[in-house]
């Protein structure tokens, strides 16, 4: 059974991508901001609700960009990406015992990062013209 994920790409003014940076015992990384889609749920409703959580802002989904299939951690999981806009406030960290950084980045620069399976999987259809992200 694999694992449903949603999340946000956010674009800022300079065509970078909002990333979290997860340090935890277990994972150091860079990521999308989302997470689990729980019961009862929408993938939309989870990338929204986990922007909230996570970075504390209101986001307006603007387009959904594709799904991504990947295993990690002898893990199945299917990952619902949205472009979307923060509408408000700006972003803070909400999970310090994940998360202990975020920042915009260039596509280029991120090929250095520690990425998340997910961050590759969505790097590797945004380079085979899969996904198109709105700048």
């Amino acid at each position: 059974m694999k694992i449903q994920l949603a999340g946000c790409v956010i674009v800022d003014d300079y065509s970078r991508i909002l990333l979290l940076h997860r340090n935890t015992p277990e994972l150091s990384q860079w990521e999308l901001p989302g997470g689990k889609v729980e019961e009862g749920e929408t993938a939309e409703q989870a990338a929204v609700r986990e922007l909230a959580e996570e970075l504390g802002v209101e986001v307006r989904l603007v387009s959904a960009l594709g799904n991504g299939l990947f295993e990690d951690d002898e893990h199945e999981y299917n990952y619902s990406w949205f472009q979307a806009v923060i509408v408000t406030p700006e972003p803070t960290l909400h999970e310090p015992d994940t998360f202990d950084d975020f920042d915009y980045f260039e596509i280029e620069d991120m090929l250095s990062l520690a990425l998340s399976a997910n961050m590759r999987v969505l790097l590797q259809k945004i380079a085979a013209g899969e996904v198109a992200l709105r700048t």
